[in-house]
C-alpha cells in the first residue's frame, strides 16, 4: 500500500489559510444571523462557504489528512464555488431575487458536476491521488466542470455589469464596479493557479498569494459592512412606498388594487433646485409620459428634464423610495394597467401597448412579478372583489 504524502506546507502558508478563514467565517456568521432578504442572505451565506472549502481543496494534499467525510464535505461546498459567486451576484444587484428552481438547478448542476469528475481521484485508502490519464471519462468530466466553472464566471460579470446603469443605490452602484474586479482577480487568478497546480511542481508562493488576495478580498467587505451595513446594499426588506410628493395614476373609480403597506414618513424638505426638479418629474408623470415612452432610459429621462443622471439618480432613490429606475418605470405603468384591466373589457395585449410594454411578454412578467399573479388572473380576482383597497404595486416588493 502507498503511503500518504506528507503535508509539506511551510507553518507560514497554513496560519495565513487560517487567518484568512476566521474572517470568512465572522462573514459566514454575520449572513447567517436573522435579518431582511433571508433569502439573499443565505445564498451569500453560501458563497462565502464555498470559498472557505476552496482554501483547503486548493491544496488537495490537505484533504488526504482529513477524515473522508469531512473532506468529501468540503469538496462538496467547493466544486460549486463559481455558481455560488453567480448566484450571490444576483442575490446582491437584484432586488426581486428568488432561490427559486432555476439558481437551485444550477447550483445542483454545477455541484453534481464537480463531484463525480473529483471524487474518482480519491483513494480507497491511503496514499496519494489516483491519477487518470486524457480520454477518460473521468478527464472528460474534469473538463466539463472547468467550462461550468467557466461559464458561471462568465454569468456573474454579467449580473454586475448588466444593471449598473439604473441602479439607483449609490453604495451600491459602487459594489459593482468593485465586485467586477474582485470577479477578474480572484477567477484570473485561481485559473492561473489551477494551471500550474495541474500536474506541475510549484512553490508555495504562488497558492499562498491566491490566499492572500481572497483575505485581503474579506477585510475588505469587513470594512464596507462596517461603513455601510449590508442592508443598505440588500434594502431594508421593508415594503417601502412611492413619497407622497408624486402622484399616483389612479385607476378606473371602484377598481380594486392589491393591499399595501402604509407610506413612508414624509421626505425632509427638498432645496429649491431639487423641488423644481421634483416638479418636473412630476408633470411628466401626470402628463402620461411614462405609458407612452417605450425604451425609455435613465439617461433619456434625464435629458428630458433637464438633469443629470447622477441627479435623477439622487432623487428618484433617496425622494421616491425606488432602488431601480426599471422599477420605477414598472410601478407607475403597473398602476395603470391595473386600473384598466379591472375598469375596461380591453384585451390584455392593448392594455400593455397602452401602458408602455412592446408586447405581452415583458408585461405578464412585471405583473406577475411585482403582484404574485397574472394580468388575467388579477382582471378576474378584482371582479370578483377578492383583492382589498389600496395604493399601487410595491417598488421595493424582494
Amino acid at each position: 500500500m502507498r503511503a500518504m504524502p506528507p503535508i509539506t506546507l511551510p507553518p507560514w502558508d497554513l496560519a495565513l489559510r487560517g487567518a484568512v478563514a476566521a474572517v470568512l467565517l465572522q462573514h459566514l456568521l454575520t449572513l447567517l444571523l436573522p435579518g431582511p432578504h433571508r433569502q439573499a442572505r443565505w445564498v451569500l451565506a453560501g458563497f462565502v462557504a464555498s470559498v472557505i472549502a476552496y482554501l483547503a481543496c486548493q491544496q488537495p494534499v490537505l484533504l488526504l489528512h482529513l477524515p473522508r467525510p469531512l473532506a468529501w464535505l468540503l469538496l462538496l461546498a467547493c466544486v460549486g464555488s463559481a455558481a455560488w459567486m453567480w448566484a450571490a451576484t444576483r442575490a446582491l444587484f437584484d432586488d426581486h431575487f428568488r432561490f427559486g428552481a432555476p439558481v437551485a438547478g444550477v447550483l445542483a448542476a454545477v455541484v453534481a458536476l464537480g463531484m463525480a469528475a473529483n471524487l474518482p481521484h480519491f483513494p480507497a485508502g491511503d496514499g496519494p491521488f489516483l491519477v487518470h490519464p486524457p480520454g477518460t471519462w473521468v478527464a472528460w468530466l474534469g473538463q466539463a466542470h472547468a467550462l461550468a466553472m467557466l461559464g458561471c464566471t462568465a454569468a456573474a460579470l454579467w449580473e454586475a455589469a448588466r444593471g449598473w446603469r439604473d441602479d439607483l443605490v449609490a453604495s451600491r452602484r459602487a459594489l459593482r464596479r468593485w465586485v467586477v474586479l474582485g470577479i477578474i482577480g480572484y477567477s484570473g487568478l485561481a485559473l492561473v493557479v489551477e494551471m500550474a497546480l495541474r500536474g506541475q511542481a510549484v512553490g508555495p508562493l504562488l497558492p499562498a498569494l491566491h490566499v492572500a488576495v481572497i483575505g485581503a478580498i474579506a477585510l475588505w467587505l469587513s470594512l464596507l459592512v462596517a461603513r455601510h451595513s449590508l442592508a443598505e446594499v440588500l434594502g431594508d426588506g421593508g415594503s417601502q412606498r412611492p413619497a407622497a410628493a408624486i402622484a399616483q395614476v389612479e385607476p378606473a373609480p371602484g377598481s380594486p388594487l392589491p393591499v399595501a403597506a402604509p407610506p413612508p414618513a414624509p421626505a425632509p424638505a427638498l432645496p429649491a433646485r431639487s423641488a423644481q426638479a421634483l416638479a418636473r418629474l412630476q408633470a411628466w408623470l401626470d402628463d402620461g409620459q411614462a405609458l407612452r415612452s417605450e425604451g425609455l432610459t435613465l439617461a433619456d429621462l434625464a435629458g428630458q428634464l433637464g438633469l443629470g443622471e447622477a441627479a435623477l439618480r439622487t432623487l428618484v432613490n433617496q425622494q421616491l423610495g425606488f432602488r431601480n429606475f426599471n422599477d420605477f418605470l414598472h410601478h407607475h405603468r403597473l398602476n395603470a394597467a391595473m386600473g384598466r384591466l379591472a375598469g375596461s373589457d380591453l384585451p390584455v395585449l392593448t392594455v400593455a401597448l397602452a401602458c408602455g410594454y412592446g408586447s405581452i411578454g415583458p408585461f405578464n412578467r412585471a405583473f406577475k412579478q411585482r403582484l404574485g399573479m397574472t394580468p388575467t388572473e388579477y382582471r378576474a380576482a378584482a371582479r370578483m372583489g377578492r383583492t382589498g383597497q389600496g395604493g399601487g404595486p410595491n417598488p421595493e416588493s424582494a
